[in-house]
């Protein structure tokens, strides 16, 4: 259900500082700081409330516009309903 994430990584440092590992420092952390001031998050195929009897505590679900979390104390109850019939029934009036 959750989407994983990438974040750049930052590079490694040489033995010796040079300005090479400076600038793809620069680099991962600007790409750092973008993300976090301009975060892109797509969440797609969110089930709703009628769906959340079969989720497990973390997933998501969306209910009257609203997304939410399913936590462990969180009780849905699904209703089943089923008809059968066995034979015959026959009154008789005397």
């Amino acid at each position: 259900m959750s989407t994983k994430i990438v974040r750049p990584i930052i590079p490694i440092a040489p033995v010796s500082y040079d300005s090479t590992y400076l600038n793809q420092l620069a680099r991962a952390l600007d790409n750092v700081i973008e993300d976090q001031r301009n975060p892109i998050v797509t969440l797609s195929n969110i089930p709703n409330v009628n769906n959340a009897s079969s989720l497990k505590p973390g997933d998501l679900y969306e209910e009257n516009g609203f997304l939410k979390i399913i936590k462990t104390d969180d009780i849905f109850i699904s209703t089943n309903v089923a008809l059968t019939a066995v034979g015959t029934v026959t009154v008789v009036i005397s």
